[in-house]
Parts: C-alpha cells; sequence; structure tokens
C-alpha cells in the first residue's frame, strides 16, 4: 500500500510538472533562446565585420549599423568553399554584400577580411583572421555581426582568440523573418538553430582554438 502510495505521488507530480511546463512553455522558452543572444555594438567602432554564414540577414544588419554610424569601415570574412570545384556558380561573400548595398541604395563599400589559413571553417578562424589584421591597423574596436542565436558563441570564441589583447569585441545580432527568442520553437529552423547552439556552445568552451568538429554556422 506504501509503495502504491508513493507511485501515486510521484505520478501525480509528474503530471503537475508537465502541465506547468505546457501553461509557461512560452516565457521559459523564450528565457532560454535570450541566454544566447548577446547585443553589445556601440557607435565609433573602427570596424563592422559581417561573420560567414547567413549571408541574407547579415549583411543588411551590418549595412543597418553602417548607416547608423557604428562604423565607417565594412568587411567580410574569407570562408573557404565547401566545394572548390563549383565555388564560382555560388555568389561569394562580398559580392553578395556589394549586391544587398546596391539594393539598398546606400553608398557603403566593403573589404575582404584575408584569411591566413586559405579560408575559414569556423568562428575561431576568423577571431584569428581578425586579431592579425586589427593588430596591424592598431584597431581599438571592432564589432562582429551574426545571427541573434549565434553571439553568444561568436563572443565566446573572440574573446578566447583575443585574450590578452587590448582590442574590444563587441558583438551585434542580425535578425531573421522566419523566428526569433518568442517563437523560435513553432519552426523547424528556430528548432535547429537554438537547440543545435546548446551543443555547440560547451564545446566551444572547451576548446581555446578552431575544433575540428564544429564549422561556420
Amino acid at each position: 500500500m506504501k509503495v502504491f502510495r508513493l507511485t501515486a505521488w510521484a505520478f501525480g507530480l509528474l503530471l503537475v510538472s508537465c502541465l506547468l511546463l505546457y501553461l509557461f512553455r512560452s516565457p521559459l522558452l523564450s528565457r532560454y533562446a535570450s541566454f544566447f543572444s548577446i547585443h553589445t555594438a556601440t557607435k565609433g567602432a573602427d570596424a563592422i565585420v559581417c561573420l560567414s554564414g547567413n549571408k541574407m540577414t547579415r549583411v543588411p544588419e551590418c549595412l543597418r549599423l553602417w548607416h547608423h554610424g557604428y562604423s565607417r569601415i565594412l568587411m567580410v570574412t574569407d570562408e573557404k568553399p565547401r566545394n572548390s570545384r563549383f565555388q564560382e556558380l555560388e555568389m561569394s561573400n562580398v559580392r553578395f554584400a556589394q549586391e544587398v548595398t546596391r539594393k539598398m541604395k546606400l553608398k557603403a563599400s566593403w573589404q575582404v577580411l584575408p584569411s591566413t589559413t586559405g579560408g575559414a571553417t569556423s568562428t575561431f578562424d576568423e577571431a584569428e583572421d581578425l586579431l592579425a589584421f586589427a593588430k596591424q591597423r592598431d584597431w581599438a574596436r571592432i564589432i562582429i555581426v551574426t545571427d541573434e542565436f549565434h553571439t553568444r558563441r561568436a563572443q565566446l570564441a573572440f574573446r578566447k582568440v583575443f585574450k590578452g589583447s587590448p582590442i574590444v569585441i563587441e558583438v551585434a545580432g542580425a535578425p531573421n523573418e522566419i523566428f526569433d527568442e518568442y517563437n523560435w520553437w513553432q519552426t523547424d529552423l528556430g528548432i535547429l538553430c537554438y537547440l543545435s547552439e546548446l551543443i555547440k556552445l560547451p564545446v566551444y568552451w572547451l576548446w581555446d582554438h578552431e575544433p575540428n568538429l564544429v564549422q561556420n554556422s
């Protein structure tokens, strides 16, 4: 009888917990997503650097920051081709950025951040490329732009690479039209992005250099 009573209590507690999770799923899931989003960009930086990945969201956000005076210098990172045989069929980061600039009718110009390894394959690679380039130009503060869900992990990678350097790295998150931190669980893409960060972020905490198993997001 005692075992039955304990089992009933445990089952009831489980049901109540599940009910509470269901009723408060929206604020809980939003708080979870907000953990991954960081926005620290301020005006007057030496450069705005668009990280490789989702060009459709990151480039327009870079241009928005440029238009509002966050920096006069715009850069894109040099990403390693996924298939060098057919790379000429895909628009490069800088060419895409130039086309978006023309579409937005802005008079901004773009530079390519030179790669020291033949093309970046991770956020760590991009951080190392930027550190080498920024040192040559005595830059003091740089804004990196990536997708909102990727900002905390990007900041972590850059802080590790820039450790010991006086250069300040600020982060800006680019929004998209499909999901945000308040509804990400309602779309396949949102679920994929925010749940993958739960796996990738601990990996970046453990590594102080490019982890071979984590590629550009």
